[in-house]
C-alpha cells in the first residue's frame, strides 16, 4: 500500500507536466477560461431560444419527430443554455469547480459528437450555435472540433488532476532547499 510504508507513493514529487497542471493557478486559469467561454456561449443562447432551436434542428440529431414533435429541440433550445451559464459561473466562482467541469466536459463531448455526425453525414451547418445565433456565427467543421477538443482537455484536467495543496512557507522558501 502505497505510502503506508514510508516510501510514497509511485512518481510522488516528479516534475513537469502533471506538476504544472496540479499548480493551483493553473486550475483557476484553466476554469476561468472555460467558464468565461460558457458563460459568453449562453448568453445570445437564453436571448434567443428561438434562433438556437432553428440551429439544434440544422444538425438532424434531436430534430421534430412524430411521436415528440418539435419538443426535444426546444427543450435543449432551452434548458442547455442555463446550464451552460450556471456551469461558467461555477467555475468561475470557484465553487463546485470540479464538478461544474465534469458537467462543461460533458457538454464538449456531445458538441463534438454532433459536429462529427453532421459532417460525417454531409450536413452543412453554416452557424454552428457557439456563440452568435445570426449569420455572423461560425461554420460547423473540424476547426471547430478541433477547438471543442482543446476545451476538453482544458476542462478534463480541472475536473479530473486535483490541484496540488498550497505550498507551506518553509517548504518554498529557497533556506529549505539547501
Amino acid at each position: 500500500m502505497a505510502g503506508l510504508d514510508g516510501r510514497g507513493v509511485p512518481g510522488e514529487g516528479r516534475s513537469g507536466a502533471l506538476k504544472l497542471l496540479r499548480h493551483p493557478a493553473v486550475h483557476w486559469l484553466l476554469a476561468a477560461i472555460v467558464g468565461g467561454i460558457f458563460v459568453y456561449a449562453s448568453l445570445s443562447k437564453i436571448a434567443d431560444p428561438l434562433a438556437f432551436a432553428k440551429i439544434i434542428y440544422h444538425y438532424q440529431v434531436i430534430g421534430p419527430s412524430a411521436f415528440f414533435g418539435f419538443v426535444p429541440a426546444n427543450l435543449v433550445a432551452v434548458v442547455l443554455p442555463w446550464v451552460e451559464l450556471i456551469a461558467g459561473i461555477l467555475l468561475i466562482a470557484g465553487f463546485w469547480r470540479r464538478e461544474a467541469a465534469a458537467v462543461t466536459a460533458v457538454m464538449l463531448v456531445v458538441f463534438v459528437a454532433a459536429v462529427a455526425s453532421a459532417l460525417v453525414r454531409g450536413i452543412d451547418i453554416q452557424n454552428c450555435g457557439c456563440f452568435a445565433l445570426d449569420a455572423t456565427g461560425r461554420a460547423a467543421g473540424w476547426k471547430l472540433i478541433a477547438g471543442d477538443l482543446a476545451l476538453l482537455a482544458a476542462a478534463l484536467v480541472v475536473a479530473l488532476v486535483p490541484p496540488r495543496a498550497a505550498e507551506s512557507a518553509a517548504e518554498a522558501s529557497p533556506a529549505a532547499a539547501t
